[in-house]
């Protein structure tokens, strides 16, 4: 079994809520459970390090990620710049196929809003809208941020609390981008992360300036 194989899988129950933010990976654990050593659980730690998932601390342990408030304040304003940036660098380039594979994204993320594929569909959606810009490095920076998020929310048990208002912000977005209306579709993006953000920050565990011991 492949290093690569493990840090995907360990990958996915990191995203998953399996292990909550600061939670530690105990090699031992995860070999008995891969029925491996422990050469290709250090190696599959490191990809998941490389990876920006968890951190690897003195004594050959790690930790799933945990950032700070102010961390957490930090990447949705990263999230702002990039994905408002990013939509409206596609909004210019949209074509009738681009609005149609939009829309269907939309009516999928709709169909997921309630279950636990919720952040799929959303992230299908999202990058839909973006993927028209052509900028493929700056989709997976946002990709990569967007993952970080999903840490925290599926490690707290997180649901969107306000999906009706997050579906509502996805069709006025549709909307702007079917009438190449880039500042609408902007304004409403920014607002639609700003309010995602603050509603993983009213959820966490209010510590100083931090939620988990790293």
């Amino acid at each position: 079994m492949s290093a690569e194989y493990i840090a995907d899988s360990l990958q996915a129950e990191i995203i998953a809520g399996r292990y909550r933010p600061g939670a530690e990976l105990k090699q031992g654990e995860i070999a008995e459970r891969f029925q491996v050593s422990r050469i290709p659980i250090r190696d599959a730690l490191q990809l998941l390090a490389a990876r920006g998932l968890i951190v690897l601390v003195p004594n050959r342990r790690a930790r799933v990620i945990s950032l700070k408030r102010d961390e957490i304040e930090e990447i949705y304003d990263i999230r702002v710049l990039l994905e408002c940036n990013c939509l409206k660098a596609a909004i210019d380039q949209m074509r009738d196929a681009d609005l149609e594979r939009i829309s269907a994204a939309f009516r999928h993320s709709s169909i997921d809003a309630k279950t636990a594929n919720w952040s799929e569909g959303d992230w299908a959606f999202h990058k839909a809208l973006y993927l028209p810009s052509g900028k493929a490095r700056q989709i997976g920076m946002i990709d990569q941020l967007r993952q970080t998020c999903r840490i925290h929310i599926s490690g707290y048990g997180i649901l969107p609390d306000q999906t009706a208002q997050w579906l509502k912000d996805h069709q006025d977005i549709v909307d702007a981008c079917h009438t190449r209306d880039s500042e609408k579709a902007t304004r409403v993006l920014k607002l639609h992360i700003e309010g995602a953000g603050k509603t993983l920050l009213d959820a966490i565990p209010r510590q100083p300036n931090s939620i988990i011991e790293r």
